[in-house]
């Protein structure tokens, strides 16, 4: 959390011009960093439910801040993109679970 938290104060004009690997490096990012998010939180509380929506919340608020920093812009819309990363991260630990790995956090 504190890391995209630091993520979300950085200004990103100056990194890549707005164009589509823009986009997509950037959204990638949202992807992979809701992910890891939803993957530690699952282990911190061990509910698929209270992960999604503890994780969703967080980027909420993380779009409001967002609005708040000089140069960023608080976007709906990004969390729907954070909500496929979230996902993504329930899946894999899903999969996890489901091949063997973590097993032990179920018994």
């Amino acid at each position: 959390m504190a890391i995209i938290y630091y993520f979300s104060t950085r200004q990103t004009a100056d990194i890549i011009p707005e164009t589509v690997p823009h986009f997509l490096f950037f959204k990638s990012l949202h992807l992979a960093e809701y992910a890891v998010l939803a993957i530690l939180i699952f282990f911190a509380l061990l509910k698929t439910k209270s992960t999604i929506i503890f994780s969703y919340l967080y980027a909420l608020s993380d779009e409001i801040h967002q609005t708040l920093v000089p140069g960023r812009s608080g976007r709906f819309k990004d969390t729907f993109i954070d909500l496929i990363g979230i996902l993504i991260g329930i899946i894999i630990i899903k999969n996890l679970v489901k091949i063997g790995k973590f097993k032990h956090y179920f018994v």
